[in-house]
């Protein structure tokens, strides 16, 4: 439904319109990050079985959705001014009561998450997606505006936040009650002095992840036009999309699950893991990505051909994350957010020094070398994570490199076939995908399947 509906987003907006959204989104996204100080990362991890860490967390969940709406709205127009857009200051001027929405989104998530409620959490976003996907067509159809689709967006994202209240009422009403009670009320200060070190790494974490993963938003767009942003947001929706469906659903069972486990058995979990993202994650959206660059022309009617040459740069950097994508938190549920601080500051200046060397030629050439140097990043987070659970680097490199060479082999087969007339080009990628996946899987005598069926049928035991 989410790809049926950019369809017509894509087909109703226009380029500076998703460029603005885009932007509004992030900086949204990036405040909601840093107003919460990791507390919820903290909450999700603590082994101690008491109500402390939750309390500080909603204190400062009150806290900060009460200052943040106060300084979007009274830095609308600096926002505006910095990233020259007019539409974009007044959005944050007369929208800023959405960022409550998302901080008490983000709070009830992690209790969620904490509990194991993966069922309702997969609720929770099918009814946000499917609220924002009916009534944004129906709105749009009559009123083609990128303020209409911002609200509804953001409605989407209160139902969520509604359904995921509902289900966890007993435990916040409980907390909400005695919030700032005599002897709660300085639990958010003492939780804050405590794991202080934890909390700042952590947080300077997220927020350098954050900057550099979005850099060509964040970054470049201070310096280009909202309509090569919105080139940049069509290509990554186009591919990014697909991708997240996948990676939500893992990152929310592995991340409480791992958090549990042994080290060895971490790393026998994300070894068959790997091993099906290079024989069969990595080919099919190789083969997803290929016949995307055929179909934008059909589908958009020349509108959004501007984007075509952004396609395979978002194939390599979303590719590349598949390997991050079950491990995002193994530095914080080990405690050492510190190795993911370092990581984070090194991909920081690999992705931005990549992409101004780019942006010297031009802003294709920027995301290209921004998406190479992603993936460089995204390799060397499952190379440290092997290592944050003890296992043996040569191993673990040797299994990175064998996985890429499926999608080598397809790849070659790509090159020699894109001179031929579209229709046999795709069909021939697509036989000798499922080729290479049988022949893959026979060499392998069916432990392909086998890793399959683990990701399918995993089940972590509810709390």
């Amino acid at each position: 439904m989410t790809l049926i509906l950019f369809y017509f987003i894509a087909k109703w907006l226009t380029k500076a319109d998703l460029g603005v959204f885009r932007e509004y989104s992030i900086i949204m996204g990036f405040v909601t990050l840093v107003g919460l100080l990791s507390l919820d990362f903290h909450y999700i991890i603590e082994q101690k079985k008491t109500a402390s860490g939750l309390f500080a967390l909603w204190q400062l969940t009150v806290i900060t959705s009460v200052v943040g709406f106060i300084l979007l709205s009274l830095g609308a127009g600096l926002l505006g001014l910095v990233y020259k857009s007019e539409i974009l200051a007044k959005l944050f001027r007369y929208t800023s009561v959405f960022f409550i929405v998302e901080v008490l989104r983000r709070t009830v998530r992690s209790i969620a998450t904490k509990r194991l409620q993966f069922k309702e959490m997969a609720v929770a976003e099918t009814l946000n997606v499917v609220f924002y996907s009916i009534v944004s067509l129906a709105a749009l159809y009559f009123y083609r505006s990128i303020w209409v689709f911002l609200i509804v967006f953001y409605l989407g994202n209160t139902v969520e936040l509604l359904y995921l209240w509902l289900r966890n009422n007993d435990i916040i009403c409980k907390v909400l009650r005695n919030l700032f009670s005599k002897g709660k009320s300085r639990l958010l200060l003492m939780t804050l002095c405590v794991y202080r070190t934890f909390l700042t790494q952590a947080t300077l974490v997220s927020v350098i992840n954050q900057v550099a993963s979005n850099a060509p938003i964040l970054i470049l767009g201070l310096m280009v036009n909202p309509m090569l942003i919105g080139l940049y947001f069509f290509a990554s929706q186009l591919i990014g999309v697909p991708v997240g469906m996948f990676t939500t659903a893992i990152n929310q069972v592995f991340f409480p699950v791992f958090a549990g486990k042994k080290d060895g058995d971490i790393g026998n979990m994300s070894s068959r893991y790997v091993r099906l993202v290079g024989s069969l994650g990595l080919p099919l959206l190789l083969v997803f990505s290929f016949v995307t660059i055929y179909a934008t022309d059909w589908l958009f009617g020349g509108k959004w051909n501007e984007a075509i040459p952004l396609i395979m740069p978002m194939f390599i950097l979303f590719g590349s994350g598949l390997y991050c994508t079950p491990l995002g938190g193994i530095p914080f549920i080990k405690r050492k957010p510190s190795w993911e601080l370092f990581w984070n500051i090194g991909g920081l200046v690999l992705k931005v020094g990549a992409m101004f060397i780019g942006l010297r030629q031009s802003f294709e050439l920027a995301i290209w070398l921004f998406a190479i140097a992603g993936a460089v990043t995204h390799l060397a987070f499952y190379v440290i994570a092997m290592l944050l659970v003890r296992q043996n680097l040569f191993d673990t490199m040797l299994k990175v490199l064998g996985s890429l060479i499926p999608t080598l082999i397809l790849s070659g087969l790509i090159f020699f076939v894109m001179h031929l007339q579209p229709w046999i080009a795709i069909v021939s990628v697509v036989l000798g995908c499922g080729a290479l996946w049988t022949g893959l899987n026979m060499i392998s005598k069916g432990m392909l399947i086998s890793d399959l069926r683990m990701l399918t049928n995993f089940r972590p035991e509810s709390k």
